[in-house]
């Protein structure tokens, strides 16, 4: 009978007790990712958040709970009104239908004078208004990624869900 054997043959609870406090781990570590979610981190950082999350799950879970407090007290501070938050989306619509209704370009002399009939800056619009999509997006608190479908794409062609 090898050592690790005979060690849970003497106290048959050990090795499910390690089990439960891997779980304890991976809990606090999903907790500190889900509060971190978005926030670019360093190598250092994650070997820190590792670290932590192994050794001392109670502080691990209590730092994630500071964090997402700090993070949803900004958002509180940062809101922006209904109608304000109205305005900036019918923005964005604005500057997404303008960036890709070909209108920027039609009146650019060096979009006229390049063989392929845009500018370096209007080569950029489909870019810039898939950025002010997903702003909107972020704005509303919908997710794009979750369904495939921009908010801002249901909102110009008039179909819902």
């Amino acid at each position: 009978m090898t050592d690790l054997a005979q060690q849970q043959a003497v106290r048959p609870g050990r090795a499910t007790a390690n089990r439960a406090g891997d779980s304890g781990r991976a809990a606090a570590r999903a907790e500190l990712n889900a509060a971190l979610h978005g926030v670019e981190l360093t190598a250092t950082d994650r070997r820190f958040l590792a670290r932590l999350s192994h050794w001392d799950k109670r502080t691990a879970t209590t730092v994630a709970s500071l964090v997402t407090r700090a993070r949803q007290r900004g958002r509180r501070e940062a809101a922006f009104t209904e109608r304000q938050l109205d305005i900036i989306l019918a923005a964005l619509i604005d500057a997404i239908e303008y960036r890709t209704s070909g209108a920027a370009p039609a009146g650019c002399w060096d979009c006229a004078s390049r063989a392929s009939g845009l500018c370096a800056e209007h080569g950029r619009d489909a870019d810039r208004a898939r950025r002010f999509a997903e702003l909107a997006d972020v704005l509303c608190g919908h997710n794009a990624g979750e369904t495939g479908v921009s908010l801002v794409e249901l909102m110009c062609c008039g179909t819902e869900d």
